[in-house]
């Protein structure tokens, strides 16, 4: 019995390491011969076997990520210029609110410019971008979109094959008689869950990113000219098509 255990305990540690370092892990169960020869001749076929099956995974992960929908983190930001800044600041939140998103953060520069952080679902984030648009004169624009997709699937590949090492760790520390075996169990065991906490909280702050895009929203206050202010605007125009017909 005592054997048994320390012979699972062996095996334990390396499926453990292979899993948390992120690798995906191939398990061979080929006996070699004790002579350096019989390794040498065997090595080459073992290589080549890992190879032929972990073919098939990397075929399925891919397949699995065309297939299935797309997971993208939008994020934009959005600048325009405003001749009241109070009227533009209540009718971006009202907009907001209307397509069930909310306001992250809010940033005002009394009587200049304000900011606002938005989340809005995804499903409504390009009509929110919309009627943002319509609040002010458009002075800049800027999008990113990330697809973290594949990240999706492997972080799901990857915690299947944690719980599946955790509950096989569980079933030989009930199975342990030792101190020192109890303690290694444990030690792998914490070791396991830890890394399962790490990608299950990578999991749910990818979902939320994905869920609820964000905007960062900025209006600045327009300059209101004079009659002369206007009227040296129309002498700059006309001495700058001069020189300019076509910019």
């Amino acid at each position: 019995m005592k054997k048994t255990i320390r012979t699972c305990l062996l095996v334990l540690a390396t499926s453990a390491s292979m899993f948390l370092s992120g690798c995906a892990a191939t398990h061979s169960h080929n006996e070699m011969d004790n002579g350096g020869q019989a390794f040498a001749m065997e090595a080459a076929p073992m290589r080549s076997a890992t190879m032929m099956r972990s073919s098939p995974q990397l075929s399925k992960m891919s397949n699995d990520a065309s297939e299935q929908e797309r997971k993208l983190i939008k994020r934009s930001w959005l600048t325009v210029g405003v001749k009241d800044l109070a009227q533009a600041e209540k009718q971006a939140k009202a907009i907001v609110e209307q397509k069930t998103g909310y306001i992250q953060n809010t940033n005002d520069v009394q009587g200049k410019s304000f900011n606002l952080s938005i989340r809005v679902p995804q499903a409504q984030y390009t009509p929110v971008l919309l009627e943002l648009r319509k609040v002010g004169a458009v002075i800049s624009e800027n999008e990113n979109v990330q697809d973290v997709t594949t990240e999706f699937i492997d972080n799901k590949a990857r915690l299947d094959n944690l719980h599946k090492l955790r509950n096989r760790i569980q079933l030989l520390l009930n199975r342990a008689d030792r101190i020192e075996d109890l303690l290694k169990i444990e030690r792998e065991l914490n070791r396991t869950q830890s890394e399962i906490d790490r990608l299950e909280g990578r999991m749910k702050y990818l979902k939320g990113q994905v869920d609820y895009a964000s905007i960062e929203f900025s209006a600045e206050k327009q300059k209101t000219y004079g009659p002369l202010g206007y009227f040296f605007m129309g002498i700059w125009w006309g001495v700058e098509k001069l020189f300019v017909w076509d910019s």
